[in-house]
């Protein structure tokens, strides 16, 4: 992917997202209501400590889980079909697991790596703290990885391990297209922290935007090359 392809890929998102204000805005809020309930019910209703700790664990099932949905919505707006409220139900219903079991693989992960991270630079040997870098590129890779999870998934509905397994090697295959999807999807992400707002309204839905058009224009050059042999086996 090239930097023209990158800039039409953020072109095609603001303008879905313009397009499809509304759902885009509503979508976004369902994914906050369900994704955050868990832990804004235990943060504001009176209930045994234990229960704060299972809040927050399971916040991240239904985080990863109506994530999911979010993309299967955002993919349908991108191919162009009629797109209601109600699909977002049809995406929780069909990908709730897998995407929060991705959600928590994602976590366990970063945290893996981060608590490699820590050792490394307080490390008392230098050999050991030099080797840091190591895990700030695996991080950096863990990251970009996460940025075409939910696309293998909901466009192709595939297993855990085949998602995670296609993700990493589209990442490795298209380094130029991944540090784009990592520098961008940072972008949003602290726009939307800082301008508070559109986390609510509209965070989860651009990034699932981005990342499926993103897929989407990666994914053009296999298929490309898929047809290329197919003429050639048959002529």
């Amino acid at each position: 992917m090239n930097l023209s392809q990158c800039w039409q890929v953020i072109v095609r998102t603001f303008k879905a997202a313009y397009d499809r204000i509304g759902l885009v805005m509503l979508t976004n809020l369902l994914w906050f209501a369900i994704g955050f309930g868990p832990l804004l019910i235990v943060m504001y209703v009176p209930l045994p400590p234990i229960f704060t700790y299972v809040g927050m664990l399971v916040t991240v099932l239904t985080l990863g889980g109506a994530a999911a949905a979010v993309n299967y919505v955002m993919v349908r707006i991108i191919n162009g079909e009629d797109v209601e409220v109600k699909d977002f139900k049809v995406g929780l219903a069909k990908f709730f697991w897998r995407g929060a079991a991705l959600a928590v693989i994602a976590v366990l992960g970063a945290v893996v790596l981060f608590v490699d991270l820590s050792f490394s630079l307080t490390h008392s040997n230098r050999i050991v703290q030099f080797m840091s870098g190591i895990w700030i590129w695996a991080l950096v890779f863990w990251y970009a990885v996460q940025q075409f999870v939910f696309p293998f998934l909901v466009q192709q509905d595939i297993g855990i391990r085949k998602v995670l397994k296609r993700s990493a090697l589209l990442v490795i295959d298209n380094l130029l297209g991944s540090v784009f999807m990592i520098v961008i999807s940072l972008v949003v992400l602290v726009l939307c922290i800082v301008l508070a707002a559109p986390i609510l309204l509209f965070v989860t839905c651009l990034l699932a935007l981005l990342q499926n058009y993103a897929y989407n224009q990666l994914m053009l050059k296999y298929e490309e090359a898929d047809q290329e042999v197919e003429a050639e086996v048959n002529a």
